[in-house]
């Protein structure tokens, strides 16, 4: 063998193990190579709510209703969640919402579906979460209703000096307090109970009148024969009232791509609700166990298409400007820096 054949041989593999090693690090450093169990693994988050459900039947589902409630039931809201890397774990139930907060910054959940008060009061206390959904003010069936017993008031105006039940801090509360105020109500005995315990009061006379929502007072109305004494939303003075949704700030501050990802989840229920209203309406029949009728009558679709509505800020600073001059919001704070625009 020539010596110049020789060379062009070791020069041949010496190329040929070029090429091969090009291609191997060309495998192994192009992304998609990359095997799937090294991907970042998603980041879950669970939610706090009240456990919806009629409060006359002892099984309750734990869920959140409205277009949240609705996305997760179509699927629509996990799917876009996870585009971003982001993973819904479920919905933890809690008596009330002011419960389902206390949940949420304690840890047991990432976000917390709750009435502006209960959200308002959390931050004035100082607590670090903030507002990622903000509804328009609700007007349905003239806001929150006022039912009464058998035999006792007739109107909002008849109120001064009779028992009145309601939760402390709820949002129910805030509505009904600003309605007595505008109206000059005085010397009002005000009760703390929860819907479950308010009904036997009325029927029993122990009570003269209890503030709801619209759904439960028109099942308790057609139902069991109580009055309609009135409807807050009728009355000028009353504040008009949100839905919030909150999120705790250091989930938000570790995973800043969280609030564009979730609206455009929560969007695609509030999509299907206007593509397709009565089924949405059998959803929350079937999902809390209150007449389609009644559903139907009381549930508002009215939505923004935008996360934060500019009418529901403006309603969230009267209510906090209302508690804190009452003295139960323990500190005043900016509204627009507490909400969150993706």
């Amino acid at each position: 063998m020539s010596d110049t054949f020789k060379l062009r041989r070791r020069a041949g593999i010496a190329l040929l193990g070029a090429v091969l090693l090009g291609g191997a690090l060309w495998l192994a450093l192009r992304p998609s190579s990359a095997p799937a169990s090294l991907a970042a693994p998603a980041v879950g988050f669970r939610i706090a709510a009240a456990a919806l459900g009629n409060p006359e039947q002892i099984s309750k589902q734990l869920q959140t209703g409205g277009p949240l409630g609705y996305a997760i039931h179509l699927g629509v809201f996990q799917r876009e969640l996870v585009r971003d890397g982001f993973r819904f774990d479920g919905v933890l139930g809690f008596p009330r919402t002011a419960a389902a907060l206390l949940g949420m910054m304690s840890g047991q959940a990432e976000l917390a579906s709750t009435g502006d008060s209960p959200a308002v009061l959390s931050r004035a206390r100082g607590e670090q979460q903030r507002a990622l959904y903000v509804t328009p003010p609700n007007d349905t069936e003239s806001g929150f209703w006022v039912v009464g017993r058998k035999g006792g008031p007739a109107t909002l105006d008849a109120l001064g000096g009779k028992r009145v039940g309601l939760l402390f801090g709820s949002t129910f509360d805030y509505g009904f307090q600003t309605a007595a105020q505008g109206l000059g109500l005085k010397d009002v005995a005000y009760t703390q109970l929860p819907s479950s315990a308010a009904l036997p009061a009325l029927q029993n006379n122990q009570l003269d009148a209890y503030v709801t929502s619209a759904v439960v007072a028109k099942l308790w109305i057609d139902r069991h024969g109580l009055t309609l004494i009135g409807k807050l939303g009728t009355v000028p003075s009353t504040g008009r009232t949100v839905s919030v949704i909150s999120a705790r700030a250091d989930f938000l501050a570790a995973h800043p791509r969280f609030a564009a990802a979730f609206w455009r989840g929560l969007k695609a229920g509030i999509d299907a609700i206007r593509k397709d209203p009565e089924a949405y309406y059998r959803w929350s029949a079937d999902s809390t166990g209150y007449p389609l009728d009644v559903v139907r009558a009381t549930t508002s679709i009215a939505f923004d298409d935008q996360p934060i509505s500019p009418t529901g800020v403006e309603a969230l600073k009267k209510l906090l400007a209302f508690r804190v001059a009452q003295q139960v919001a323990q500190a005043p704070f900016s509204v627009d820096d507490w909400v969150v625009r993706p």
